[in-house]
């Protein structure tokens, strides 16, 4: 009798360890489009795995850094960067029956506050826009860039911030497509959030440029909450053909800033355009809403390598690496 439960226990040994050794995991690839990222980013990653079993299989995802946000127990997650810059790792643990593999990749965060290329699928996540359409050309700018067309006399494509205190500075590439009339704009818009119920506060300042004629103006907007007046301040203005009469197509780099002492500052194909302290006296802080493009009724743009900094960096118009 002691034979045969001894046989049995050794069937049942072999039995398992049968089924232990047709258990196999192997992490093909942990994709997370792209290494560099920006503070904050919103982030999605996921594993590819060849399985023995796909019915018997987890997957656990950790970091050293920031945030997973999704819940454990799928292929895909959301990593949430930290608000610090560094190099960080993110991992996936991919199970099946009793084996199980690590996959690791290392993302680092740049101290910018955001960055976009518009190559990837996901070039149109977080903007909103207003009387625009919004399109991807792959054959234009660096290796593609968004294109922008506005369909009525003040279309806006723009990105939400939290209320960013100053510094803030934002730098881009663009090409003008079309502009049919001389009173046609194209502009780079901050706007400010009103804080502490400010009955009276300024709501946005631009760089504006006429693309048919070459003209140009800086101004600033200022709301009256009690008797819902706006008004434009032109601060400065003039004719430049040679920096914005556009040729179709042509990519020029202009990058707009509102510095730590409030002055606006515009530089243009790296040189500084444009300087002025008059948004110093108006009130004595701003804090960013919102930034972007606004175009008027049928001007088209294209638009590739957009810089966002709130760190003090001052953008000079001139090519950045990553």
């Amino acid at each position: 009798m002691k034979k045969l439960v001894f046989n049995i226990a050794i069937l049942i040994c072999v039995i398992f360890t049968s089924c232990s050794d047709d258990d196999s995991v192997n992490i093909v690839s942990l994709n997370t489009f792209g290494t560099k990222f920006c503070r904050n980013d919103v982030v999605k990653v996921f594993v590819s795995a060849e399985l023995s079993d796909d019915t018997d299989v987890s997957y656990e995802w950790g970091c050293d850094g920031g945030s997973m946000t999704n819940p454990q127990g799928l292929f895909e997650n959301v990593w949430k960067a930290p608000n610090e810059a560094g190099t960080y790792e993110i991992w996936c643990t991919v199970k099946c029956g009793g084996k199980k593999e690590t996959r690791r990749s290392k993302m680092t965060v740049l101290d910018e506050l955001f960055y976009s290329n518009f190559e990837t699928p996901y070039y149109n996540e977080g903007w909103s826009n207003a009387s625009m359409t919004v399109a991807f050309d792959a054959n234009k700018g660096t290796n593609g860039a968004v294109k922008l067309t506005s369909t009525k006399a003040d279309g806006r494509f723009a990105r939400s911030w939290n209320n960013v205190s100053v510094p803030f500075s934002t730098q881009v590439d663009y090409a003008v497509n079309a502009c049919p009339s001389d009173n046609n704009f194209a502009e780079i818009r901050i706007e400010f959030a009103r804080i502490n119920n400010a009955t009276f506060y300024v709501t946005k300042a631009c760089f504006t440029t006429y693309p048919k004629t070459g003209a140009w103006k800086a101004t600033y907007t200022t709301t009256n909450v009690t008797t819902g007046e706006t008004t434009d301040i032109t601060i400065d203005e003039g004719t430049d053909t040679a920096n914005f009469k556009f040729k179709k197509d042509a990519f020029k780099t202009i990058a707009v800033s509102i510095d730590a002492n409030k002055k606006f500052i515009v530089y243009y194909d790296g040189k500084k355009y444009f300087e002025s302290s008059a948004l110093a006296s108006v009130q004595e802080q701003y804090y960013v809403s919102r930034s972007g493009f606004g175009l008027d009724n049928k001007v088209i743009i294209f638009a590739d390598n957009l810089f966002v900094f709130d760190n003090g960096t001052i953008c000079t118009a001139e090519p950045r690496e990553r």
